[in-house]
């Protein structure tokens, strides 16, 4: 994925620019997007939510050019390595163990009976144990669940939900600094009007 990074973040930065929007925080957020393991559809959608907040027109076309640019950016996977030498080890190791595998020992009389004591005893014993255990025990705690890919994609969610955050603020400041500049320009131009309603008198 390294690769994919390398070539795609300085095009996609270029882009950003071209679109007059921030591209540091939305370059994380849309890194963020197509680097998660969501289909591209989701993707689709989720890029299409973002540049719908930078662009006005030909949104689907800019989708469409991210999404191609990624995925021409994505190393290919390898091809599998031909496996003949594997199965002509494994073909090896398995007729090496077949004579020792389909010998079978034959009981005498005597070690059978003691067997067949043995595996009635067992079963005897276990229909017991489940008698008196109707309820199943609780699995063992000493059994961790493995959770490393639900935490990474929670950790990614967070960082896109982070991501877009900061660009809503990051949006809305920029909104209340031109309604600030707005304002200012009105107020001088009033005050201007006022100066030369003054200097006429």
């Amino acid at each position: 994925m390294a690769a994919a990074v390398n070539d795609f973040e300085p095009w996609l930065i270029d882009k950003l620019k071209s679109l007059k929007t921030d591209e540091g925080v939305f370059g994380s957020y849309i890194s963020g997007i197509l680097e998660g393991e969501d289909s591209v559809d989701e993707k689709r959608d989720a890029l299409e939510g973002i540049l719908s907040e930078i662009v006005d027109s030909d949104m689907s076309i800019h989708v469409s050019e991210i999404l191609d640019k990624w995925e021409s950016c994505k190393p290919k996977e390898e091809a599998p390595k031909p496996t003949a030498d594997v199965d002509a080890q494994l073909a090896k190791l398995m007729e090496s163990q077949a004579p020792a595998a389909t010998t079978r020992r034959e009981y005498t009389d005597e070690e059978k009976k003691i067997r067949e004591a043995i595996l009635s005893q067992y079963s005897q014993l276990s229909d017991n144990e489940q008698d008196e255990e109707n309820v199943e025990e609780p699995q063992s705690t000493d059994l961790v669940k493995n959770t490393n890919a639900s935490d990474v994609a929670a950790a990614a969610r967070e960082r896109r939900e982070q991501a877009r955050l900061e660009a809503q603020r990051k949006k809305e400041k920029d909104k209340e600094d031109r309604e600030k500049q707005k304002q200012l320009k009105e107020e001088k131009k009033e005050k201007r009007k006022t100066q030369k309603g003054e200097r006429k008198r």
